[in-house]
């Protein structure tokens, strides 16, 4: 899987754009990346696109996210959207598996409606 992260100045906002095939190792390389680029840029609110990846996670990857996550550095105290090409019962599993160890995040299929969340507008 590739990613490029960017921080939007403008906005105080980290934006990742993925792409490829998302793996639990891939996508552990790619939250060392995000880590580092919040602590750089001091900066909680992120868009994470996934729109053009696809998940190659098990159910129980989708569970231990949060954990693995939680243990390479991302905080509570970030806000994190997502945005997919198409909402599924993966993702939503996802949503509810990060809310409920008391991550904000949030699930998308469109950029602005995930903007505006990350804004609260």
């Amino acid at each position: 899987m590739e990613w490029n992260i960017e921080y939007f100045l403008d906005e105080h906002l980290i934006y990742v754009k993925t792409k490829g095939i998302l793996t639990a190792e891939s996508a552990n390389l790619m939250v060392q990346d995000i880590v580092k680029a919040a602590a750089c840029h001091q900066c909680d609110n992120q868009i994470v696109d996934h729109r053009e990846t696809t998940f190659a996670l098990q159910l129980f990857e989708y569970y231990e996210r949060p954990e693995v996550n939680s243990r390479i550095g991302i905080s509570l105290k970030w806000k994190i959207a997502m945005i997919f090409k198409e909402l599924t019962s993966n993702t939503l599993f996802m949503e509810t598996v990060f809310r409920n160890r008391g991550y904000n995040f949030c699930q998308f299929d469109d950029i602005e409606k995930a903007r505006d969340w990350i804004h609260d507008r």
